[in-house]
């Protein structure tokens, strides 16, 4: 097996190469829970990306309720992206990815500007554009498409041969005349995570996200909690 240093931590784009690409397969599973609503989220998916760094994800989103009582799926997602190198240093990635529900599809184009500093740290921006091809009513009372505009910032450092650490600031506005959960159009995301590769096959990981403050001003923490497994 290649040694893999390529690692789609969440947001593939974000994860450009510390080292040498190497393509891999996986099976990610993955449980979230969201303090205030007291949600809990069960995620299973799979991964594949090609020596030059393109790849694709596909995942299964489940609703577990506040009380684990009931395993109800919410929606599916798909999602590709494409690397084209600039420089020596520098690239520029092309993807895209549409999640289905009940309720419609969101279709989220996006592009994001890499650039590597060293072996062990690189430093992506992304925009990205989410779509509801579905329309719903906004505080206005008209029917409008719920759309959002996403900046993202990424950081990622690779503290040793088995630990992989990322920071993810994330900035949202809305387009239409509709509020965010904090009761305003623009809101923020950030996130931390760490991967851990216990070997060639197994990588746990964990994040912690605020997800702004509710209508109510309580914090929106959210914590994850999952697994990798590498095939090949």
């Amino acid at each position: 097996m290649k040694k893999m240093t390529f690692l789609a931590i969440g947001l593939p784009v974000a994860c450009c190469t510390l080292n040498a690409m190497a393509s891999a397969t996986w099976i990610d599973n993955r449980y979230a829970h969201t303090t205030a609503s007291e949600k809990n989220q069960y995620k299973i998916g799979a991964g594949h990306i090609f020596d030059n760094g393109a790849g694709v994800l596909v995942s299964s989103m489940y609703d577990l309720g506040q009380d684990f009582g009931q395993l109800r799926s919410s929606f599916q997602e798909y999602e590709g992206w494409y690397p084209v190198p600039l420089a020596d240093k520098w690239s520029i990635t092309p993807g895209g990815l549409t999640d289905i529900d009940s309720g419609g599809t969101k279709l989220a184009p996006y592009v994001s500007l890499d650039y590597k500093f060293s072996k062990v740290f690189n430093v992506s921006t992304r925009y990205r554009y989410n779509h509801m091809t579905h329309q719903e009513r906004d505080y206005n009372n008209e029917m409008d498409y719920n759309d959002s505009h996403q900046i993202d910032l990424f950081l990622n450092y690779q503290a040793t041969d088995k630990l992989w650490l990322q920071l993810n600031p994330e900035f949202f506005i809305n387009t239409g005349d509709y509020y965010a959960s904090n009761g305003k159009k623009t809101h923020w995301e950030p996130s931390i995570v760490a991967r851990y590769r216990v070997n060639q096959h197994w990588m746990p990981y964990a994040e912690v996200a605020w997800l702004d403050q509710d209508q109510n001003n309580d914090n929106q923490v959210r914590f994850r909690l999952g697994i990798r497994y590498y095939l090949f």
